[in-house]
């Protein structure tokens, strides 16, 4: 584990507290995640023991698995995000995460002109054509040949 990585209060399942440090924070269409190391004790093949550092990915839910040591700096911790657009910030509370796509059929001249390629949007995108089918994340991902830059579903898509 790098001495380096700030110190944090990880919460276990049963409620035990133990001391790890901060290695990273990523942001994900659920919400932030931290990355945090502990050191434990892990078995060896001649039936004695070692230290060995366990990582996990956490939520960052106000106090709920993670919160700060006193003194500790986390400005250096490596940083995924801020999100780069609207589409992708995190969802209210309670909000129903239902992930939606739509595709527009990109053409060389015309409606009846041979095509030039798929666009994928995220289904409310301002820019996505009003009767597009609305697609699941395979099928998203199976149509995914050009994305919109306007609702960034390229960035969503690639993230889940």
């Amino acid at each position: 584990m790098s001495d380096a990585a700030p110190r944090v209060w990880l919460t276990l399942p049963d409620g035990q507290e133990v001391r790890g440090r901060l290695l990273a924070r990523k942001w994900t269409p659920a919400g932030w995640r931290y990355q945090v190391a502990v050191a434990l004790w892990s078995a060896t093949s001649d039936l004695g023991v070692e230290p060995a550092d366990y990582t996990v990915w956490v939520p960052a839910d106000e106090g709920e698995y993670l919160r700060p040591d006193t003194g500790a700096d986390y400005g250096t911790v490596p940083t995924e995000g801020p999100p780069s657009h609207p589409y992708l910030a995190p969802l209210p509370p309670g909000a129903d995460v239902h992930w939606a796509w739509t595709v527009e059929q990109l053409r060389v001249a015309g409606p009846r002109s041979r095509p030039a390629g798929t666009l994928v949007h995220e289904y409310r995108c301002k820019v996505a054509p009003a009767d597009g089918p609305e697609l699941d994340l395979e099928q998203a991902l199976a149509a995914l040949a050009r994305a919109c830059q306007e609702c960034a579903a390229a960035e969503v898509l690639t993230r889940l």
